[in-house]
């Protein structure tokens, strides 16, 4: 049969018999639900061969800036050969049907001089059926190609608009995935910028740590130290939490229970040193809460210990301890206790009243968590604090 270059042929589809139909049908869904540009390559190539019936096949996808067609996926018995080698787009039977944008068929491509003859040695080429892929922009992106119908059979022109129709879906497969891969690597893109941003705030907060610690012994005035001392673990708090989001790789939420048992080390550094050795324990859930959430339990948490270090306990009491409990309560609500077995609280002590900063930034934190707190003064003092663990709308 002579090749077949003419354009009668694009437009049998209603030709098509059931069981083509059922199987180019078939085969599709497997393109339609890849998404990564690999998958979508393997799936076009699987389909091409079952639907052509044919001994091989390959993608030949157009190279942007050389302008060569290079073999992308093929199948059959050379495909290691031919994998990745390059023909130049004005040579060959692929070039022909990217300059024409037309298909080709050829049950003999050694009388062929369209043909760039064979990519193996351990492969011959004795018929092809080819046709362009051809994007929404009406660009020509590659070729795909059916080598060598099986059983010794021959392509016919009934089989172009099957081939032209399986071509439409995976150019648009191919076309969807590479938008895919390109939303990824931007993602990829701003994580690697927020990461950076992370890093310098974190080194940034470590800074300014390290200069509070450094003004402290020059520093006589009590109130004046003590004032450095709240502001240096204040910052300290917001630093664990910049280190943890840096360890879960910019996760949009933290494990809570984690941050705050990390965060209550590192009080207990600072303040045992200033002040007695308090024994403290910490049970906590594993809850999952956002960044930004996490931030302010630390932050309150942070403050209610300093207060306990500072005014729940004498110098001599050798039996000083604390507990921290963080409890899921439903689905919606987070509890949150911080007790201890001081002196407990001043009979007339309310949080608004209070003239402590420590205090005050702990009303504040409450409220931007939309939290309830209670505080119970009996054999210590407890703090018991119920929140959302969801912003609400």
């Amino acid at each position: 049969m002579k090749d077949q270059t003419n354009d009668e042929s694009l437009n049998l589809r209603d030709q098509f018999s059931g069981t083509e139909e059922a199987l180019l049908r078939d085969t599709l869904e497997g393109i339609q639900y890849a998404t990564e540009f690999k998958s979508v390559l393997v799936e076009s190539m699987e389909s091409t061969r079952q639907i052509m019936n044919s001994e091989a096949s390959s993608l030949m996808l157009l190279d942007e800036d050389t302008g060569d067609l290079f073999i992308s996926m093929p199948t059959g018995p050379a495909k290691k050969d031919v994998m990745g080698k390059r023909v130049p787009k004005s040579k060959g039977i692929g070039g022909w049907v990217i300059e024409n944008r037309r298909p080709y068929l050829s049950n003999d491509v050694s009388s062929s001089g369209k043909f760039f003859g064979e990519l193996s040695e351990e492969f011959t080429t004795r018929s092809m059926i080819c046709v362009p892929l051809i994007n929404r922009s009406n660009n020509v992106i590659g070729v795909l190609q059916a080598i060598n119908r099986r059983n010794n059979e021959e392509f016919t022109p009934h089989h172009i608009p099957v081939f032209q129709a399986l071509a439409s879906h995976v150019t648009a497969a191919i076309e969807r995935s590479r938008q895919i891969d390109k939303l990824h690597d931007r993602l990829k893109e701003k994580d690697t910028i927020i990461a950076e941003i992370h890093h310098r705030i974190k080194n940034n907060l470590q800074v300014l740590s390290e200069q509070v610690n450094s003004e402290l012994s020059g520093i006589e005035d009590e109130h004046a130290k003590s004032v450095l001392k709240d502001m240096g673990s204040r910052i300290s708090s917001m630093s664990r939490l910049h280190d943890m989001l840096c360890e879960k790789d910019l996760k949009n939420e933290v494990d809570l229970g984690r941050y705050l048992k990390q965060l209550v080390v590192k009080i207990d550094e600072v303040m045992s040193s200033i002040h007695l050795k308090v024994k403290i324990r910490v049970e906590a859930d594993h809850i999952e809460i956002s960044q930004e959430r996490a931030l302010l339990c630390g932050l309150i948490l942070n403050e209610l210990m300093l207060n306990i270090y500072k005014h729940a306990f004498i110098r001599d009491d050798a039996d000083a301890n604390i507990e921290i409990q963080l409890r899921s309560v439903d689905e919606s609500d987070i509890s949150l206790s911080v007790s201890d077995n001081g002196v407990g609280l001043p009979e007339d002590f309310s949080l608004r009243k209070s003239s402590s900063v420590g205090m005050w930034v702990v009303e504040e934190m409450l409220k931007k968590l939309d939290a309830t707190i209670k505080e119970v003064s009996e054999g210590g003092t407890r703090f018991s604090i119920l929140f959302p663990k969801q912003r609400a709308d």
